[in-house]
């Protein structure tokens, strides 16, 4: 079969592009190939246009907050190429199947469209992936007619299926993803960069054992961690290097850190090998800090990390116990001590709004971690679809059903001791703060 892989556009008041490289569609490519078909890929996402739209009537309750701060949003915007450009390369390519990546809740209007778009002018087979695909597939095709079938979890499993209109399934059986080297040849390498250096996002592992209450990664690829071979690691990042021209590999799996030995290993895999002189290392999904110690800091700098993301969620530790976050005491400064002494920029993810959290304890770990000279990165407790927290949230049922309330930018669950105006308040406060107190430029 000719299959065509589409991400599409999306639409919010920001976004962060290095977030938004295709790495799933490029291990479903990965697994059609293993069965035969021909695969293409657009990504409507990259090179990055953005057209301001209307303020959508979910997000409604935000008007009088727009433009009133500079350290607040302003406008609302659709980023990514425009519909009918997608489906004209539909049209020249006249493919028999189409897949959609259906990532995050709170985009799938921009999926919705365009598959009934895509079904009203073809007769095709259509379905759609990832991680929203996953928790509400049997939602997506009652409210999206045009939709065929659902890929739940990963490609190389979910995929089984899926059959084309012979009944054959669209991948093989017994595909082994650790060995399974994501297609980053359907991508045009010089479009993806960050500065004038080419990236690409990379997986070492899946799986995540936290189990944390407001997470449901989980839900896509396991409790279990699952690792690949320190040197299969190593041959895609040879392949990238020598063939793209890739200098920043970003890192976007869930737990990197999970298993100390194998992280350290690759880390002096990496040291190890010339080839890798002249590239940095990201891991822009954030790392748990607990067992960051001395040796593994020093080995993550010497093979490239220049920048440290770590994820605190709260620094309460009795909310921390309730939602099932792991942590040390005192462990996050003595982390950040030993990385800044190394020479890294510490970035600390924190959540703002999380229920039990207060005022008082969020402006003070915000003040906290300003003051150990570190970047806040605000994230406003949204929605969490399928996690242990989701099925325990006395929300409104209109609030639930409205899929484009799904994501931190639309501050929709509020409480008593954090109402609306304290949130923005807040995030506009970390926001304000990280510009006032940067370094200036040498």
């Amino acid at each position: 079969m000719r299959i065509l892989l589409l991400q599409p556009a999306i639409e919010d008041f920001y976004t962060t592009p290095i977030r938004f490289y295709p790495l799933g569609l490029l291990y479903t490519a990965a697994a059609m190939r293993e069965a035969g078909h021909e695969v293409r890929l657009v990504d409507a996402l990259t090179p990055l246009h953005k057209r301001t739209l209307a303020l959508p009537r979910a997000l409604a309750h935000l008007r009088p907050y727009l433009g009133r701060s500079p350290h607040f949003f302003n406008r609302f915007y659709r980023f990514g190429r425009e519909d009918e450009s997608l489906l004209q390369e539909v049209r020249n390519w006249q493919p028999d199947a189409v897949g959609l990546s259906s990532q995050f809740t709170a985009y799938y209007k921009n999926v919705h469209e365009i598959a009934g778009r895509i079904k009203a002018e073809r007769d095709l087979l259509l379905f759609i992936g990832g991680h929203h695909a996953t928790v509400f597939g049997a939602e997506c095709r009652r409210r999206t007619p045009a939709i065929d079938a659902v890929c739940t979890g990963p490609a190389e499993t979910g995929l089984q299926e899926i059959h084309d209109r012979a009944g054959a399934p669209l991948v093989k059986g017994a595909v082994d993803w650790r060995s399974l080297r994501p297609a980053h040849d359907l991508l045009p390498a010089d479009l993806y960069r960050i500065g004038r250096s080419r990236y690409a996002s990379l997986l070492c592992s899946r799986g995540c054992p936290n189990g944390c209450d407001f997470c449901s990664v989980d839900r896509m690829f396991g409790r279990s961690l699952s690792y690949r071979p320190v040197e299969e690691v190593m041959s895609e990042m040879r392949f990238l290097h020598e063939r793209r021209g890739v200098r920043i590999f970003n890192f976007e799996d869930d737990n990197l850190t999970g298993r100390m030995a194998w992280f350290r290993e690759f880390l002096q895999g990496v040291t190890r090998e010339p080839l890798f002189a002249d590239i940095e290392l990201t891991a822009m999904n954030g790392i748990c800090y607990p067992g960051l110690d001395e040796e593994t800091l020093g080995l993550m700098r010497r093979a490239g990390f220049k920048r440290l993301n770590l994820s605190l969620v709260t620094q309460d530790p009795g909310l921390r116990r309730r939602y099932h976050r792991p942590h040390g005491e005192g462990e996050l400064e003595e982390v950040i001590a030993r990385a800044q002494r190394l020479g890294l920029f510490v970035t600390i993810y924190l959540i703002i709004g999380l229920p039990g959290q207060s005022y008082a304890e969020i402006r003070g770990t915000i003040d906290h971690l300003l003051d150990l000279g570190v970047l806040v990165g605000p994230s406003i407790f949204y929605l969490p679809p399928a996690s242990p927290l989701y099925d325990r949230l006395e929300l409104p049922a209109q609030l639930l059903a409205e899929w484009e309330l799904y994501r931190s930018s639309a501050f929709a669950v509020e409480s008593a001791e954090l109402p609306r105006a304290a949130l923005i308040e807040l995030f506009s406060y970390v926001r304000a703060e990280n510009l006032r107190r940067r370094p200036p430029a040498a």
